[in-house]
C-alpha cells in the first residue's frame, strides 16, 4: 500500500484493535477511532477506587483452543499474562453433591472426552452412556443438518436423549457461559460448533485461560503501543457519524464535528445496534446490513464481591440451580495477589435482572455464595455490580442469516464485530477473528488476490 493511501478503521473494540494490529504489523499503517476515552469495546478494566484492585467489566474466560485471540495477544506480546489449566478440567458445584470435577485426560481425541465422561462422579452411569452418546453425534455433526440450523440447544439436547439432570448440572451452565442465552433460546448449532471445537480438537484445547491482568492491559494498551510504534495512530473521543461514499467507492469517514478524514480503505468494528450510523447512506446492500441491528440482544451482569478472607480455593466455579452461573477466585487467578478474598460472579443472559437495582442483585449472590461456602460466603466488605445491557446479540437460531459478511460489496469497505458472520457467538474469539479476516481482506485488495476486491 503506497504511503499516500490510509486505512482508517472506525471503533476501538476488540474488532477494530484486531484489524489494525494485524495491519499494523504487516507494515500498514492505521488510523483507529473510538467515540469513547478509552478502548477496548465491552473488554476493559478499571481500578477500583475503594480497594485499588483492578475491576474488569466481566469476567472473561478463554480456552486455549482460541486461535484467533491467541495470536492477537502473540502479537502484542500478553499472551504471557493468560493462566492456562496444565490439565483441562471443570469444577462444578451441585446442590446435592456438592463439589464435582469433571477431568480431561491426556488421551487422543476423541478418547480422552471419552475418558472424561466415564471417570466423573457427577453424572449416573445412564446419564454418562448418553453423554458419550452425544459425543459421537457431536464428532458426525453437518453444519448444514436442516434441524441443527432451526433447533435451540434445549431441543437439540433432548432429541439425543440428554436427561434433565444433565442439561441442569453440566450443559446449562457451559451453554450460558459460551451463548450468553438460555438453553430454550441458543442456536444448537453454534453451541455444538463451539463444543467441537472445544472439546474434539487437541486435549489441551479444552484448557481454562483466564487472564492474570486487567482485560485493558491484556488486550487494549499494547496494542495501541503497537498500532503507534508502525506509524498509526489511536484517536479517542471521535465520533464517527457516517461514510462518505463517491462512485462506489469509500473515501473518507465523516466525523460528528462535520470534519472528514480521508481514506482508501475503511473497516468499521462498531456495535451491530450502531452500524446504521455508520454505513453509507447510498451504499447498495444497506437494508440488508441493517437486519443485523435489529437483532435481539443479551444482557450481562458480573458482581465483584471483596471479603476478609480469601475462602475460595478454585479458580472457578460453575454453579448449579443457583442464579450465578460461575464463580471466579482473582486472588487465585492474578499475578499481584492482594489482602483479603475478591470473588466475581457472572450472571449471563440476566434478562430478569438486567433492570433490578444493586441491591436485589447483591441479595442473590450472596444466597448463592452462602449456599456454597457457608458462612465464609456472607457478607462481603465491598461490592461493584457491573452491567452490561447489551453484552452480546442473542444467538438464538435463525439470526445466522441476518449476520453480514466482512465482505460488504463496496470494494474498499468492511465490517468487523461479534457480531458479524463468524461462525461463533457473540465471543472475543469471533471479534479478535472478524478483525483478522478484514485485515487479510486488506492486504488481499492490495496485492490483487481478490478480484472482487481490485
Amino acid at each position: 500500500m503506497s504511503p499516500s493511501e490510509s486505512v482508517v478503521v472506525v471503533g476501538a473494540g476488540l474488532a477494530g484493535l484486531a484489524a489494525a494490529v494485524e495491519l499494523s504489523s504487516r507494515g500498514i499503517p492505521v488510523t483507529v477511532l473510538e467515540q469513547h476515552r478509552r478502548g477496548g469495546g465491552r473488554a476493559y478494566s478499571f481500578t477500583d477506587r475503594t480497594t485499588g484492585d483492578t475491576v474488569d467489566n466481566g469476567q472473561h474466560a478463554l480456552i486455549a483452543g482460541c486461535t484467533a485471540t491467541m495470536r492477537y495477544l502473540d502479537l502484542i506480546s500478553t499472551r504471557r499474562f493468560l493462566h492456562t489449566q496444565r490439565s483441562p478440567s471443570l469444577t462444578f458445584h451441585h446442590p446435592a453433591l456438592g463439589l464435582r470435577r469433571l477431568r480431561i485426560p491426556d488421551l487422543p481425541s476423541p478418547l480422552h472426552l471419552a475418558g472424561g465422561i466415564l471417570s466423573t462422579d457427577l453424572f449416573s452411569l445412564a446419564d454418562r452412556l448418553r453423554l458419550l452418546r452425544l459425543g459421537w453425534a457431536l464428532a458426525r455433526l453437518r453444519d448444514d443438518d436442516p434441524f441443527l440450523s432451526g433447533a435451540s440447544v434445549a431441543e437439540w439436547l433432548r432429541r439425543h436423549g440428554q436427561s434433565a439432570e444433565t442439561i441442569r448440572t453440566l450443559w446449562e451452565p457451559l451453554a450460558i457461559a459460551i451463548m450468553n442465552e438460555r438453553t430454550e433460546k441458543a442456536s444448537a448449532l453454534l453451541f455444538a460448533r463451539c463444543l467441537r471445537r472445544a472439546f474434539l480438537g487437541r486435549t489441551g484445547d479444552s484448557a481454562l485461560v483466564l487472564p492474570s491482568v486487567g482485560l485493558s492491559e491484556l488486550f487494549v494498551t499494547p496494542a495501541c503501543a503497537l498500532i503507534s510504534k508502525h506509524g498509526g495512530r489511536i484517536i479517542l473521543g471521535a465520533r464517527a457519524a457516517g461514510t462518505i461514499l463517491r462512485e462506489g467507492r469509500v473515501t473518507g469517514v465523516r466525523l460528528e464535528d462535520g470534519a472528514e478524514l480521508p481514506a482508501s480503505v475503511v473497516i468499521l468494528a462498531v456495535p451491530a445496534w450502531s452500524i446504521g450510523r455508520v454505513l453509507p447512506e447510498e451504499m447498495p446492500r444497506r437494508a440488508a446490513l441493517l437486519k443485523a441491528a435489529e437483532l435481539p440482544v443479551s444482557p450481562i451482569v458480573s458482581v465483584h464481591l471483596w471479603y476478609t478472607t480469601d475462602f475460595m480455593h478454585e479458580e472457578a466455579i460453575g454453579i448449579v440451580g443457583r442464579t450465578i452461573q460461575w464463580v471466579f477466585n482473582r486472588r487465585k487467578i492474578e499475578e499481584k495477589g492482594g489482602q483479603g478474598g475478591h470473588i466475581t460472579c457472572v450472571i449471563s443472559a440476566a434478562h430478569d435482572l438486567i433492570g433490578e437495582p444493586s441491591r436485589i442483585i447483591l441479595a442473590a449472590a450472596s444466597d448463592d455464595l452462602r449456599a456454597v461456602f457457608g458462612k465464609a460466603g456472607g457478607d462481603p466488605i465491598h461490592s461493584v455490580v457491573i452491567r452490561e445491557k447489551r453484552g452480546t446479540v442473542s444467538p438464538i437460531p435463525g439470526a445466522e442469516r441476518d449476520r453480514p459478511d466482512q465482505i460488504t460489496g463496496i470494494p474498499n469497505l468492511f465490517i468487523a464485530g461479534d457480531w458479524t458472520s463468524t461462525g461463533l457467538p457473540g465471543t472475543i474469539e469471533g471479534a479478535v477473528w472478524s478483525g483478522k479476516r478484514c485485515a487479510d481482506l486488506v492486504q488481499a485488495r492490495q496485492l490483487h488476490l481478490i478480484p472482487s476486491l481490485s
